[in-house]
């Protein structure tokens, strides 16, 4: 009988952990699938868009920082950043990229690009090393200058443009860029703005890995393939 009690007991204890997680999530106007208990007794987890945070049970208080598990010093608010950045990634999708690549990648990197950025330019002039060592390329716009300055408008000429990889591989040769036509619909280069904006980047490139790890800034194509290669690295290089 003492199992029953003890089942009884936690299914007891899962049901007030839901209901304050639904709580949680109504004060804090997220969904309720956002809120999950953390590893932490009286905390839970709350994703954000990209970014994640932590609440007490009663609401009253938000911590921001790493939880690290003192037993293998794994670094559990790492590995929930990375799953939230992979999902918002995966929610902007493809329309709103320009992907290089090739036909079967062994890896996928989604870049949030300036076309007035001297170190995007160079890795754009490495990209081809890149897809011949089997990786795939996303851009995102990020126009660090803001909407309506002139890296916003080339943005939007680019994305806009008939052939996006023609006119960004233009673009980052230096070769002028036309104004953007009116008509233009800009939510493509907003929704890399955006994501850049939840996250608090101010600078590019910014690369995510496919599980959604940040390399932040510049780092050479034959460095980055073996990066891409070697998991246990690529934990060290950014966050």
């Amino acid at each position: 009988m003492r199992w029953i009690a003890l089942l009884l007991l936690s299914l007891s204890a899962a049901a007030v952990a839901d209901d304050t997680a639904m709580k949680l999530a109504a004060q804090l106007k997220v969904a309720p699938k956002d809120v999950v208990p953390a590893e932490v007794p009286g905390l839970y987890r709350v994703t954000l868009g990209p970014q994640i945070l932590y609440v007490t049970a009663d609401g009253k208080y938000v911590l921001r920082g790493d939880l690290i598990q003192v037993s293998d010093g794994r670094n559990l608010s790492a590995e929930a950043r990375d799953a939230a950045r992979a999902a918002f990634i995966a929610g902007i999708g493809e329309q709103d990229m320009i992907v290089f690549g090739p036909p079967h990648p062994r890896h996928v990197v989604t870049v949030l690009t300036d076309i007035d950025c001297g170190y995007c330019r160079q890795l754009a002039d490495e990209m081809p090393q890149l897809v011949q060592a089997g990786v795939e390329v996303r851009y995102l716009a990020f126009p660090r200058t803001g909407v309506d300055s002139p890296s916003w408008d080339k943005a939007v000429s680019v994305w806009c443009a008939r052939d996006r990889r023609i006119a960004y591989q233009l673009a980052m040769k230096g070769n002028p860029v036309a104004a953007p036509d009116p008509k233009c619909d800009p939510r493509p280069v907003l929704a890399g703005y955006e994501f850049a904006h939840k996250l608090g980047l101010d600078g590019t490139p910014a690369i995510f890995t496919e599980d959604g790890h940040l390399i932040d800034g510049y780092v050479p194509a034959e460095q980055l393939v073996k990066l891409l290669d070697a998991p246990a690295l690529l934990a060290g290089a950014s966050d």
